[in-house]
């Protein structure tokens, strides 16, 4: 499932099967940030599995703000970039913007 709504941070499929190479930066700090003090949602059934074969864990990730993301938001700002949709990566500065995460 590809939810791109307020609601919803980075929960995307991509669909190129290979990694490309792991890219840090200013977006996977500020994320970094942003998912520390978040909780674990309601466990359910099975994982997601990104087109690469990395797996998410049974729970999504809860911020502070109410926001859901998926347990593999980092591996999609790391190693599927070029497939995160603009609107995703400036969703991330927003939201650090609002937290006052710099």
């Amino acid at each position: 499932m590809t939810e791109l709504g307020k609601k919803y941070l980075l929960f995307i499929e991509p669909k190129k099967k290979g990694l490309e190479p792991k890219v840090g930066g200013r977006k996977v700090r500020l994320l970094k940030k942003l998912l520390k003090g978040s909780q674990y949602g309601q466990p359910y059934k099975g994982w997601h599995e990104c087109s690469c074969g990395e797996r998410s864990s049974n729970q999504d990730i809860v911020l502070k703000d109410g926001t859901i993301t998926n347990s593999l938001a980092l591996h999609y700002l790391w190693f599927h970039r070029s497939e995160v949709p603009p609107s995703e990566l400036a969703k991330i500065e927003r939201m650090a913007k609002e937290f006052g995460i710099k």
